[in-house]
C-alpha cells in the first residue's frame, strides 16, 4: 500500500493509498487506479484527476491582512415610520 507524507502545522499524517482494480462504470473496461480508501467508480480517461488549485503566495496573504480596509459608508435611513405592535393590534382589531 502506497503512503504519503502530509506535515499539517504541528503534526505528520500519513495517508494511505491502494491500487484498485475495477471495471469503469462509463466505458465497461478493466482499470486500475491509485485512490483513497474507496472504491473508485471511474477509470482516469473517463473521469481524470482534478487539477491542484494553487494557493497564493505567503507574502500576498500577509499583504491582504495587514492593509487597512476602510468600513462601508453608512447609507441614511428612508423615511419610513416604524409601527409598533400594540399599534399594529389595535389597527387590526378596528
Amino acid at each position: 500500500m502506497e503512503t504519503k507524507e502530509i506535515f499539517v502545522k504541528a503534526h505528520v499524517r500519513i495517508i494511505r493509498q491502494k491500487l484498485y482494480r475495477f471495471v469503469c462504470k462509463e466505458c465497461n473496461l478493466v482499470a486500475e487506479r491509485i485512490c483513497f480508501p474507496s472504491q473508485p467508480l471511474y477509470c482516469e480517461t473517463c473521469r481524470p484527476p482534478k487539477q491542484k488549485v494553487e494557493k497564493p503566495s505567503s507574502e500576498a496573504v500577509v499583504k491582504a491582512k495587514t492593509t487597512k480596509r476602510k468600513p462601508p459608508a453608512k447609507q441614511p435611513r428612508t423615511g419610513v415610520a416604524k409601527t409598533t405592535t400594540r399599534a399594529k393590534k389595535a389597527a387590526s382589531a378596528k
